[in-house]
């Protein structure tokens, strides 16, 4: 697996170039995507979709619990830190 900041990194980028004008500097592993409106509940599934390429597997969307796209460091520590994925 990817270290732990290239994955962040990836997110991040991702974030920035779904919002289109959120600049780089101005997005960081704990600023609130969705609650600052950086990305929109619309964009959701494209995150979605997003991370089952970077992670190589599927996301089971039934199973996702409340705040686990807040941040990126939330998206991290639910779909790549650990075995089970955090789901």
């Amino acid at each position: 697996m990817q270290p732990s900041e290239k994955i962040r990194g990836a997110i991040r980028e991702w974030v920035v170039k779904t919002n289109g004008k959120v600049r780089p500097e101005e997005i960081d592993d704990e600023t609130p995507i969705i609650e600052r409106r950086i990305i929109s509940s619309l964009q959701i599934m494209d995150l979605i979709l997003f991370l089952e390429r970077l992670s190589e597997r599927p996301i089971d969307v039934d199973q996702l619990k409340v705040g686990v796209f807040r941040n990126v460091n939330a998206i991290y520590r639910n779909f790549f830190q650990g075995a089970s994925g955090g789901r």
